[in-house]
């Protein structure tokens, strides 16, 4: 009798076992691994998209939404709605408490071009849904008739007459701060008081062709040229920040001195960079292809609304006279032995003018060369003092041009 009873209560125990079993299938509670149609999204501001949450293949319809901060996007049923440039998650969760979740970056998006991409179709750039350009000045601190990019002229009048904002970047070859302020030099000369919407960038590589290896320069060595080039370029007028890849960053440029610099940060093929620190630009792909252009180019997204940044560019001051413009504001300072090359160029003249100085035991005139309708002109700091750079024209006064500094 008693067998009977434990084979009767084995019996009902499987029953119960089975119904319980039977009833966590039915209310999808089965502990799997809840996914979201997408880990990652890229936005434009007012632009949407439709995120899904699967459980074991199955659709999950009963679930709540949340963004982490939703002034950037929020989420509503799935679907994402971006309002502002910066990153949030978005978090799906199901009714048992487990999660997914998807990273949102909200940006513009841009590229960044030099002679390398050769001619470009910037109205089909447009086309395509590009809102921004940085473009190469040049690289290095000496020859502008060498080292200036071949396309930056062309690049930016034609970029920003198809409405397209731009900045800049520079490639450095300094070891020493003193080559990092005439890289900075060139590169004004370079924009020749050009309006810029986004900053001037100083392009740091951890390794440069047949050049110095920045990498091998102590953090304080590497802050020091940084610091010494980003100074000068700010005090031009400019906005300014740095370009470079997340090793250097991580190692070589995090130097707390640089933490008022805009970050530019080149990470490929990744959801996200790797660094963490803050950063307004991400390099995100060398190997993009853009309507317009018929090699590959660099990819980037922007973070930053810098069109609403007063301080983005101001004009480079002038004299009053403006027969000849020149690169480079009134006032100039240089240290003995460092050189300056100024760009004047003739505006509505025709005689051919010279160059002086008014103290060569100040500064001297190095060379005055004619190239493409303007007079590159390179002075040399000698001695302690002030002294000004004069333009002279055929039986006319000298004009002052610049006030030099030497200290």
């Amino acid at each position: 009798m008693k067998k009977k009873w434990v084979a009767l209560l084995l019996v009902l125990a499987m029953a119960v076992s089975l119904s319980t079993a039977a009833f966590a299938a039915d209310t999808g509670t089965s502990g799997g691994t809840l996914v979201l149609s997408s880990e990652t999204l890229y936005l434009k501001v007012g632009e949407t998209a439709v995120l899904t949450a699967t459980d074991s293949g199955s659709s999950v319809s009963q679930a709540s939404w949340a963004s982490g901060n939703s002034a950037v996007a929020s989420v509503a049923d799935g679907t994402v709605t971006a309002y502002s440039l910066g990153r949030t998650t978005v978090t799906v969760t199901a009714q048992d408490g487990r999660s997914a979740s998807c990273d949102v970056h909200v940006v513009l998006k841009g590229i960044d071009v030099s002679e390398h991409q050769g001619l470009v179709d910037w109205s089909s750039v447009k086309a395509a849904g590009v809102d921004f350009a940085i473009l190469r000045t040049g690289y290095g601190n000496e020859m502008p008739e060498t080292q200036t990019d071949d396309c930056f002229e062309d690049n930016y009048m034609a970029a920003t007459a198809n409405g397209i904002k731009v900045g800049v970047y520079h490639v450095s070859y300094a070891t020493t701060p003193e080559i990092a302020v005439q890289e900075a030099q060139m590169c004004l000369t370079i924009l020749n008081g050009r309006h810029l919407d986004y900053p001037v960038f100083y392009d740091i590589e951890s390794n440069i062709e047949g050049d110095a290896d920045h990498a091998s320069l102590t953090n304080d060595q590497l802050a020091a040229i940084v610091n010494a080039f980003c100074g000068t370029i700010t005090a031009s007028g400019y906005k300014t920040g740095i370009y470079s890849n997340t090793s250097m960053f991580n190692s070589k440029l995090s130097s707390p001195s640089l933490s008022g610099y805009d970050k530019w940060v080149a990470h490929y093929y990744v959801p996200s960079p790797g660094y963490s620190g803050n950063y307004t630009m991400w390099q995100y792909s060398d190997a993009g292809l853009v309507g317009g252009i018929n090699t590959a180019s660099d990819m980037d997204y922007c973070y930053t609304d810098y069109l609403s940044s007063a301080a983005a560019a101001a004009p480079v001051q002038t004299p009053a006279d403006s027969t000849i413009l020149s690169d480079t504001g009134f006032s100039l300072s240089v240290k003995p032995g460092q050189s300056y090359q100024f760009k004047f160029t003739p505006n509505g003249i025709t005689g051919k003018p010279s160059f002086t100085t008014g103290n060569s035991g100040v500064a001297k005139i190095v060379y005055q060369k004619l190239q493409n309708g303007s007079y590159y002109v390179k002075i040399l700091g000698v001695g302690a003092g002030t002294t000004s750079i004069y333009s002279v024209l055929p039986n006319q006064s000298p004009v002052r041009r610049c006030v030099v500094t030497v200290a």
